[in-house]
C-alpha cells in the first residue's frame, strides 16, 4: 500500500524530468542550429542561460494547463492539442518580453526569431513524442499479457469505420480480450489497401470467405452498429457452408450504455435478420419527443400489471420502471417468476416502490381486495393462456381465464375508478379458428363493451408473435437445432408477424399516449415472415446447412392452427394515430346489455362438461351476440 501512494508522485517527477530535459535540449539545439554550430560571442551568454530558464518556465506553464494530470499511456489528440497550446503560449510570451519590452530599457536586442521558432518546433515534437512513445509502449508491452498469440482468437472485422477503429484500439490495449485482429473488410473503395490503426483493409465484403480462409480466421465480427438487416443477411449467406462464426455489435442505443465495444460483440440473433429494423418507441422524455409520450400518464401513479412474471408482462414492468411510477404492483400466480422480476427491479431501480402480489385473476374476491387495498390508477392486463394446441384440448380453461376473467377484471376496474385499462391481445383473435384465439377475441369485445358507458378508458393492444417468448417458435427451433434436428415446420407456406419483446411492451405503454377508449391499437409490423425461411436462417446462424446437417420436417397444421395470421379482420377499419408506427383499429362497440348476457353465458359453461364441438358452437353464438358481423371459422378437428 505505501508503494501505491508514493507511485503517483514518482510518476509525476519522472514526467517533469523528461519535459525539463526536452525544454533544455530544444533551446540549446535551437541556438546551435540557428548559427550552424558557431554561436557569436554576443549570444553565448544567452545561449547557456536561456535553456536553463526554459526548464522552470515551460514546466510551470505545463502545470498551469494541467498537463501533469494527463495519463500518458492514454495520450490522445485532445491531449496533444493542450501540449501545443502550452508550448506556443510560453514561446510567444518569451518573444514579447525579450523582443518588445526588454529592448526599451536595455541595449539587449532580444532572442533571434529563428531560435524561437526552432525551439518551439523541437519542444512540440519532443514532448508529444515522449507521450506518444509511452502510449505505444503500453500497447505493445502490456503488463497483463496472459495469453500467448497461439491461443488468441483470430478475428476478421467487417467495417473499417469508427466502431472498427475503436475495437482495434481496445484489442491492442487489452490483451486479456485474447483477440488478434487480422484485417478489415469494407466496401468503401477509398479504404482499399489502406490501414486503420495499423491494420490493413484487405478487400470488400464479397471476399469474406476466401480472405477468411486464407488468413485462417476463427471469427468474423461485424463492426457496424448501424448495419441494416439486409447487410447482415448478405454476410450470413456468404458464410454459409464455411466454419466461420459471425458476431455482430449491438445497435447504437445499446452501445450508448457502454463505450467499450469489443466485450459487447455477440452472436448474430434472429431479430438481426428479420427484414425490418426494430421499432424504437422512446417515451422516456416527453419534453424532447416529436410524438406523444406516455411518461406523463405513468409518472408518480399507481400501476398494476397482471401476468407480471411472463415474457410480455415482465418487460412491461421494466419499461414502466423507467417512467418512475409512484407504485408498481406486480401481480401473477407463478411465485418464482414474480420473485425474479421483483428482484431484478429492486436491483436495477432501487428507488422504485414495487409490490409483488401472488393471485389468480379468476378469483374475483381476491382481485377485488387487491383493488380496494392498492387503488391502481392504470391496469395493464397481460395475464392469459396463450398456447394454441393446449387451449384446443382445454377449451373451458381458455374461455374462463382469457375471456371471463378479463371481463370481470374490466368491470372491477370500472367500479373502482381506474383511469385506464389496457388489454394485451394477439393476432390470433382476428377471425379466430381455435379456442385460444376465440377466447382472446371474446376478451377484446367484452373489454370494449365496458368502454361504451364508462369514465374508465379501455384500450386493446394487439400484436403478433413475440421473439423469444416462452413457448414461441424461436426457442423451439433453437432447442431442435441443439439436439441435431429435425426442425419441425407445420406448413411450408405458413407465415407469421414477428416483433421483439421491447417492441411489444413499448407498444402497450405507448398506447396510453395515443389511444382513445374503445380502440384497438396495432404496431406497423411490415410484412409477415415465412416460418420455413425463418427455420432455414436459424440453422445457418447455428453454423449448419439446412437438410444437409439439420433436416427440416413438415408436420402439417396442428389443431386450431391457421396458415396465415392477420392483425385486422374484414369489418375493422385501420386509421393512423399521432405516432407514425402505431395504427388504430376501429369497429362498433358492443352494447352493455350484450356484455352482461355473454358474461352470464360463460359463467354457466365454465364448470359444465359440454363436448368441444358443442362448446365451439355456443361460443360462436356468444361472439355473434357481441359482434353480429363477425365471421367465425370452424376449427380443425
Amino acid at each position: 500500500m505505501p508503494q501505491k501512494r508514493l507511485f503517483p508522485s514518482a510518476y509525476r517527477l519522472g514526467q517533469l524530468g523528461l519535459d525539463g530535459f526536452v525544454a533544455w535540449s530544444a533551446c540549446s539545439l535551437a541556438f546551435w542550429f540557428r548559427f550552424d554550430g558557431d554561436i557569436p560571442a554576443s549570444h553565448q551568454t544567452l545561449a547557456w542561460m536561456l535553456p536553463l530558464l526554459a526548464i522552470p518556465g515551460r514546466l510551470l506553464f505545463h502545470a498551469t494547463f494541467g498537463l501533469y494530470r494527463q495519463v500518458w499511456r492514454l495520450f490522445g489528440l485532445k491531449d496533444a492539442t493542450t501540449v501545443c497550446q502550452s508550448i506556443t503560449l510560453y514561446s510567444l510570451l518569451i518573444l514579447v518580453i525579450t523582443r518588445l519590452l526588454i529592448p526599451r530599457f536595455t541595449s539587449f536586442s532580444g532572442i533571434p526569431l529563428g531560435v524561437a521558432v526552432i525551439d518551439w518546433s523541437f519542444c512540440v515534437m519532443g514532448m508529444i513524442a515522449l507521450r506518444y512513445a509511452r502510449r505505444r509502449f503500453v500497447l505493445y508491452h502490456p503488463r497483463d499479457r496472459t495469453a500467448s498469440p497461439r491461443d488468441s482468437q483470430r478475428v476478421l472485422l467487417v467495417g473499417a469505420g469508427r466502431a472498427g477503429s475503436q475495437i482495434a484500439q481496445e484489442v491492442n490495449q487489452n490483451r486479456q480480450l485474447n483477440l488478434e485482429i487480422l484485417g478489415f473488410l469494407d466496401d468503401d473503395p477509398t479504404k482499399m489497401g489502406r490501414k486503420v490503426e495499423g491494420i490493413p483493409v484487405l478487400g470488400a465484403t464479397s471476399q469474406l470467405v476466401p480472405i477468411a480462409q486464407r488468413l485462417n480466421a476463427d471469427e468474423v465480427l461485424i463492426s457496424m452498429p448501424s448495419a441494416k438487416a439486409s447487410q447482415i443477411r448478405k454476410l450470413v449467406d456468404l458464410a454459409q457452408g464455411s466454419a466461420l462464426k459471425l458476431k455482430v455489435l449491438p445497435g447504437q442505443a445499446e452501445l450508448l450504455c457502454d463505450r467499450s465495444l469489443t466485450p459487447q460483440a455477440r452472436p448474430i440473433q434472429i431479430q438481426d435478420i428479420l427484414g425490418r429494423p426494430e421499432i424504437k418507441l422512446d417515451f422516456a422524455d416527453e419534453f424532447n419527443q416529436q410524438f406523444p409520450s406516455a411518461r406523463s400518464q405513468v409518472y408518480q401513479r399507481t400501476v398494476l400489471v397482471t401476468g407480471a412474471g411472463g415474457t410480455i408482462g415482465s418487460e412491461i414492468c421494466r419499461q414502466l420502471a423507467r417512467l418512475e411510477p409512484q407504485h408498481l404492483l406486480l401481480l401473477g400466480r407463478g411465485e418464482n417468476s414474480i420473485f425474479n422480476i421483483e428482484q431484478e427491479l429492486r436491483r436495477d431501480f432501487p428507488n422504485l416502490k414495487a409490490t409483488p402480489i401472488i393471485a389468480d385473476i379468476r378469483h374475483q374476491s381476491r382481485i377485488q381486495t387487491i383493488f380496494q387495498t392498492w387503488h391502481p390508477e392504470i391496469v395493464f392486463h397481460a395475464a392469459a393462456h396463450k398456447h394454441v394446441p393446449l387451449m384446443q384440448h382445454n377449451p373451458t380453461e381458455a374461455l374462463e381465464n382469457n375471456a371471463l376473467a378479463s371481463a370481470h377484471l374490466a368491470q372491477l376496474a370500472q367500479q373502482q375508478g381506474v383511469d385506464t385499462f389496457v388489454l394485451i391481445s394477439t393476432d390470433k383473435a382476428v377471425d379466430p379458428c381455435n379456442f385460444m384465439g376465440l377466447s382472446k377475441r371474446l376478451a377484446e369485445l367484452l373489454v370494449k363493451a365496458c368502454a361504451a358507458k364508462s369514465q374508465t378508458r379501455f384500450l386493446v393492444v394487439r400484436f403478433g408473435n413475440v421473439l423469444g417468448s416462452r413457448g414461441s417458435v424461436i426457442p423451439i427451433f433453437q432447442a431442435q437445432i441443439a439436439r441435431g434436428g429435425p426442425v419441425t415446420v407445420t406448413d411450408a407456406n405458413m407465415t407469421r408477424y414477428f416483433m421483439t419483446t421491447p417492441e411489444a411492451s413499448q407498444l402497450v405503454i405507448q398506447s396510453l399516449a395515443v389511444g382513445q377508449s374503445g380502440q384497438t391499437l396495432i404496431l406497423d409490423m411490415g410484412q409477415p415472415v415465412k416460418i420455413l425461411d425463418l427455420a432455414q436462417q436459424m440453422i445457418h446462424l447455428a453454423g449448419f446447412m439446412p437438410e444437409l446437417d439439420i433436416p427440416i420436417k413438415i408436420t402439417g397444421l396442428r389443431p386450431g392452427e391457421k396458415l396465415h395470421e392477420s392483425l385486422v379482420n374484414y369489418n375493422e377499419k385501420v386509421m393512423p394515430t399521432d405516432h407514425p408506427k402505431i395504427l388504430q383499429v376501429s369497429s362498433p362497440l358492443p352494447s352493455t346489455e350484450a356484455f352482461f348476457n355473454v358474461v352470464q353465458t360463460l359463467s354457466n359453461t365454465k364448470n359444465s362438461n359440454i363436448p368441444t364441438e358443442q362448446l365451439w358452437l355456443l361460443a360462436k353464438d356468444v361472439v355473434a351476440t357481441l359482434e353480429p358481423a363477425q365471421k367465425l371459422i370452424i376449427p380443425n378437428k
